[in-house]
């Protein structure tokens, strides 16, 4: 068999009620050099199953059964089973969009890029548009970044070339934000070989379920401030530490909050705290609410953990991190 121009990889934990439909607009595409690779990740109730059933039915389906690590693991075992040229990761519960991969070969055949993006559908249940992840802007120097480009840095809207992967994999310490981790560096590899195509070529589904938050949720948003923390440095090293600080300082406060409300690891607070005021020389950076909650933290921290509880009491807070429904 040739070498399949695609390599989809689809991470599968306890998704059978979404797993046939995310596979069948990935079977239903028209363009059919592809490979697609289901990680099955330790689940306990029918995907396991359904991977099999998959595989058996269509020879370029492949199945992977490996002990239940996460989605960083189960994302690195599909990396190191891919024979595409290309690849794109894919969640389990979401959809392809017919034509989509011929879209993206027809983009390969004319600029051979390292790294291409898209604007990704944002829908509900019953499949309706509820939203848009936009795509960021081309990158076609090695000075365009994720962050100059306004990337979001979601890995389902992106497909890189295998070889630009090299050692790189998801870092399975993280429990959030490995995606922006591994997406942040990609971009910064393939910078000045970005294509974006105008058209959404994914539909992610957006659920109204609520996560519980409680003190060990809250720890994993702490544990995740290091992600953005890695991103401003670098970011300051090139010269360019806007709109990285501004990130850095929102996620970070955000998490403080969370902190203040529910509790976490008894150093969290003073860690997270710690990291702003280490880069307080860029506070002219910051502008209206984030400006005046960064200075609370700094100067008043009593103040803004009194306002926090006070706020919280009375409007739902929403974990940072989670996934924004952007209007089109």
């Amino acid at each position: 068999m040739l070498e399949p121009i695609f390599s989809l990889i689809v991470p599968v934990y306890n998704i059978a009620e979404y797993l046939p439909g995310c596979v069948d607009s990935i079977l239903a595409q028209d363009f059919c050099n592809f490979e697609l690779i289901l990680i099955d990740d330790g689940s306990t109730d029918g995907s396991p199953g359904l991977c099999d059933e998959f595989a058996a039915r269509d020879n370029r389906v492949h199945c992977i059964h490996k002990p239940n690590g996460g989605v960083s693991s189960a994302r690195n075992a599909g990396i190191g089973a891919a024979k595409g040229r290309y690849v794109w990761f894919c969640d389990g519960d979401d959809r392809v969009a017919a034509g989509a991969l011929r879209r993206l070969a027809k983009t390969i055949d004319l600029s051979r890029p390292l790294m291409m993006a898209f604007p990704v559908e944002q829908v509900d249940k019953d499949g309706r548009r509820i939203g848009m992840v936009p795509a960021p802007r081309p990158s076609a120097s090695p000075e365009d970044g994720p962050l100059q480009c306004d990337d979001l840095l979601f890995p389902f809207a992106h497909v890189f070339l295998r070889s630009l992967i090299g050692y790189d994999r998801f870092d399975t310490a993280l429990a959030l934000l490995e995606d922006r981790d591994f997406l942040y560096k990609m971009f910064w590899k393939a910078a000045g070989s970005v294509a974006v195509i105008d058209e959404p070529l994914y539909r992610y589904l957006i659920t109204r379920e609520d996560s519980a938050v409680n003190a060990s949720s809250v720890a994993r948003h702490v544990d995740a401030v290091s992600v953005h923390r890695h991103i401003l440095c670098n970011e300051i090293s090139l010269g360019h530490p806007s709109p990285a600080f501004e990130i850095f300082a929102g996620y970070s406060i955000s998490v403080l909050s969370l902190v203040v409300r529910h509790g976490s690891r008894s150093d969290d607070y003073a860690t997270v705290r710690s990291g702003l005021l280490t880069y307080q020389d860029y506070l002219p950076l910051l502008h209206g609410a984030l400006r005046a909650k960064y200075l609370l933290v700094i100067h008043a921290p009593a103040i803004f953990n009194v306002l926090t509880s006070l706020y919280g009491a009375l409007k739902k807070e929403a974990p940072p991190g989670s996934t924004v429904l952007i209007s089109e």
